[in-house]
């Protein structure tokens, strides 16, 4: 406190005047608080950027699973489809076999047809080089299981109800009647 001369004392923290020390301090609180808004704004802009980008990221995986899971219906579809159409074409393949091994056996003086083959076949279990086990008899019993592959070869599954195998015949026919010659057998494992 001062004498003012008045008979009164002056504050001087009241009536002080700014000093230049003032103004520097005010002008670093400026410096610091627009530095910090600076900065402040700067990040505020990366992180809303990063959002975007996470945004779009997500929506591209959502869209490439979707697509994925369309593209793998889709392969199975066609798998399917394949399927379908490699049986049709083994169906083709056999029916054109046994057109040709028709003619071929016709051509020789056969005059039956190739399910009498496979019945005068079936007729002869004795080819059937191994011995049925637990009172099973060995036979050619499923007509789907012996295959007429051409005008000389036959290729037929065996059983006896407990164990199988396949084998290979040449068949011969001469005035009507065949005779076979086992070329190849197995048992399945």
């Amino acid at each position: 406190m001062r004498y003012d001369g008045t008979g009164g004392f002056r504050h001087n923290l009241l009536h002080r005047t700014p000093g230049r020390d003032d103004v520097v301090k005010n002008k670093d609180r400026v410096i610091w608080i627009g530095s910090l808004v600076i900065i402040l704004s700067f990040f505020l802009f990366t992180v809303l950027q990063y959002q975007t980008k996470l945004s779009n990221t997500e929506q591209k995986i959502t869209s490439l699973c979707n697509d994925n899971t369309q593209l793998l219906q889709q392969h199975r579809d066609d798998a399917i489809q394949a399927a379908e159409l490699k049986s049709e074409i083994e169906k083709l393949k056999l029916a054109n076999n046994d057109q040709v091994t028709m003619l071929e056996l016709q051509r020789k003086g056969f005059t039956g047809q190739l399910k009498d083959i496979v019945a005068d076949l079936k007729m002869h279990s004795e080819l059937i080089p191994y011995k049925g086990i637990l009172g099973g008899a060995m036979g050619f019993y499923d007509d789907n299981n012996i295959y007429v592959l051409t005008n000389r070869w036959v290729f037929a599954c065996f059983e006896d109800g407990h164990i199988s195998g396949c084998m290979l015949l040449r068949y011969d026919i001469n005035n009507g009647s065949i005779s076979w010659k086992v070329i190849n057998s197995y048992l399945d494992d």
